[in-house]
């Protein structure tokens, strides 16, 4: 009787068993993913990242149904995660039983497979392999920390450090925050948990620099074996000063001081020249030690005496200004660079003891041209030539054996104004012309 209760019991003990595995099945097959990440969980057979082979059993409306290895359930494979344009169930109709590649992109808390994900990664890996080789590429910062900047690039974490952002110090890092960065690749580091690259913008900007430096060295050194003195250049102005106008000549900065740029002197430099605009310049001065060249503007042009010939004639009615008073008469001055003297003895009608007692600097006056020797750059002018008849008092007759009295002059003195211009004529005479004069007599 007791053997036949114990059989009984073993008999109902696998009765349950069979009972429990059979409640086990039904609820595998009613969550078939479930039972997919439960025989992963068991066996460790996949890992994220890991490529598997599935097997494609039914193409649907929302995806593809695939037999994964281990498993006899079907899972869904959405179709945004197939790698196609445009998905359409019956592009794969006749694909059933075929086997596919897809990436485990997470385990928990539910399986999830790609297809798409495997295309971006190799197209990942393979760009990966060119930054490893120095290629340049660009991410943009998507955060900082106390180290420096953070951004992605696929899977791939990006880092740069604080010292490698430029080629100075980066006191602020969060104004780099959303920009994008030009970087290269330092070191890249892969391991089953992590992707990163550790980047340098600064490496990019030196080398830019160097090759800007290394240009203009060798730019400097053909354009200071080919410029001398006395050539004329074509350069255009691109930034005046007070003390004059920088202008590019072949790429190369020269200084035109605003003392070459006219004849007659200007105070500021664009009233010559034009910021933008090409001039022609004579190169006065070559420093190549000290990488400097000055050139001129105004000695190309001509200077105001030289047209004088052509502007002006003896016995012409011109208005100047008074610019400069001495004991022997007044400087006039016709346009900027000309001035022509007024001799005392032109001046009035009247005898007068001083130029002063009848002009002042800054008077506008006429007066007739009376010689003129541009060659020489002088021009003899008179104001009493233009005076009234009736203004000329005659000179009262003298009795017959009165004797002229004798005039008194003044002694001379050595003012530094016009030695050579005489003081009794409107007619200039040199030193040199009379000491030729006197040699003919002899």
């Amino acid at each position: 009787m007791e053997e036949v209760s114990t059989e009984v019991k073993a008999t109902e003990a696998a009765e349950e068993a069979k009972a429990v595995e059979e409640v086990k099945e039904e609820a595998a097959a009613s969550n078939p993913m479930d039972a997919v990440v439960a025989k992963i969980d068991s066996e460790s057979k996949f890992k994220k990242g890991q490529i598997v082979k599935a097997t494609i059993s039914e193409a649907t409306e929302d995806g593809l149904k695939i037999l994964l290895p281990f498993s006899k359930s079907e899972i869904l494979l959405s179709k945004d995660e197939l790698d196609c344009d445009v998905y359409n169930a019956a592009d794969y109709a006749d694909k059933v039983g075929e086997q596919i590649d897809l990436l485990v992109v997470e385990l928990k808390p539910s399986l999830k497979l790609s297809q798409k994900m495997i295309k971006l990664l190799q197209e990942e890996e393979s760009m990966s392999a060119e930054i490893a080789a120095g290629k340049e590429f660009s991410v943009v910062c998507t955060g900082f920390n106390k180290g420096g900047l953070v951004g992605n690039m696929g899977t791939y974490q990006v880092f740069v450090p604080a010292k490698e952002i430029r080629l100075g110090y980066v006191k602020d890092l969060s104004k780099y925050e959303g920009k994008t960065l030009r970087l290269r690749a330092l070191e890249i580091k892969k391991d089953s948990r992590r992707k990163e690259i550790i980047a340098s913008q600064r490496v990019i900007l030196q080398e830019e620099k160097d090759a800007r430096e290394a240009a203009k060295a060798a730019k400097e050194e053909a354009f200071f074996a080919s410029v001398k003195v006395g050539d004329t250049v074509e350069g255009k102005v691109e930034r005046v000063t007070n003390f004059g106008a920088f202008v590019s000549v072949n790429g190369f900065d020269c200084l035109a001081h605003i003392s070459d740029l006219s004849w007659t002197g200007i105070e500021n430099v664009t009233d010559v020249l034009e910021i933008g605009k090409t001039y022609n310049f004579l190169v006065l001065k070559v420093d190549k030690e000290n990488k400097k060249v000055s050139i001129g503007y105004k000695q190309l042009q001509p200077q105001p005496w030289d047209l004088a010939a052509e502007k002006y004639s003896v016995g012409e009615v011109v208005h100047g200004k008074v610019v400069r008073i001495v004991p022997f008469g007044a400087f006039v001055e016709v346009e900027k660079g000309i001035d022509g003297l007024v001799h005392v003895s032109q001046i009035s009608n009247e005898r007068i003891e001083t130029p002063a007692s009848v002009l002042n600097v800054g008077d506008e006056v006429d007066a007739k041209i009376m010689a003129l020797d541009p060659a020489a750059k002088k021009m003899n002018l008179s104001i009493k030539a233009l005076l009234p008849e009736a203004e000329r008092k005659p000179r009262a007759p003298r009795e017959e054996g009165e004797e002229r009295p004798a005039r008194r002059r003044a002694p001379r003195k050595d003012d530094g104004e016009m030695s050579s211009w005489s003081e009794g004529s409107a007619v200039s005479t040199s030193l040199a012309d009379i000491l030729a004069n006197a040699e003919k007599n002899k």
